[in-house]
């Protein structure tokens, strides 16, 4: 017995809400339990420091004074300037692997922190005066996804200030491209359903 014209049409209508349900799943527009904002922008530091293990054009790490600030920002660290922040010393040469965090500060309640992962060996720069440092880490913020950033650290011996920044290299991770991937594919599976329906 064959179905009604009507029936068919209905069939194939809810199969194709379903494949554009599952497009949409796949893009993730639909995703229960939606994930939070990814940390966007840099934020940069100043503060006082001190050169440990030697003077300046020796030091093999840094020891950082109780005063350290947000000069600026911009994307998730946007209109934070002034915020002060507490930096953890550490040790460049040689690098213990991991710094957790590095900075932390809060505003408006949210927590920000940095972890510092890698530094560059032997320093970008270091002399008498001077001692740059470059890595990377991973930025966090309460409410947003952690993301990864780099980092540089320019410290003077003339006036014993520094200045950090971190900004963040958005990478897709694997699970996103997947689910980008199985988007794409219900969209065009629901647009060849679609054009066959129609020709």
């Amino acid at each position: 017995m064959k179905k009604s014209t009507r029936v068919a049409f209905l069939e194939e209508e809810i199969e194709m809400r379903k494949l554009l349900m599952l497009a949409l799943l796949g893009m993730g527009l639909l995703a229960p339990g939606a994930r939070a904002a990814p940390i966007t922008g840099e934020v940069h530091f100043a503060g006082l420091w001190t050169p440990s293990g030697g003077p300046i054009a020796t030091a093999t790490g840094i020891d950082f004074s109780t005063f350290q600030v947000v000069l600026d920002g911009t994307g998730t660290y946007a209109g934070l300037a002034g915020t002060v922040a507490t930096f953890n010393d550490f040790t460049f040469t040689p690098f213990p692997g991991s710094v957790v965090p590095l900075w932390s500060f809060s505003s408006g309640g949210v927590d920000y922190s940095f972890d510092l992962r890698s530094v560059s060996s032997p320093p970008v720069f270091q002399s008498g005066t001077e001692l740059a440092l470059t890595g990377a880490g991973v930025l966090h913020a309460t409410g947003f996804d952690d993301i990864a950033a780099d980092w540089d650290f320019t410290g003077n011996a003339g006036s014993v200030l520094f200045s950090f920044s971190a900004d963040n290299v958005a990478v897709p991770e694997p699970a996103s491209i997947g689910l980008l991937a199985l988007g794409l594919i219900g969209l065009t599976a629901v647009g060849t359903k679609q054009a066959r329906r129609l020709g």
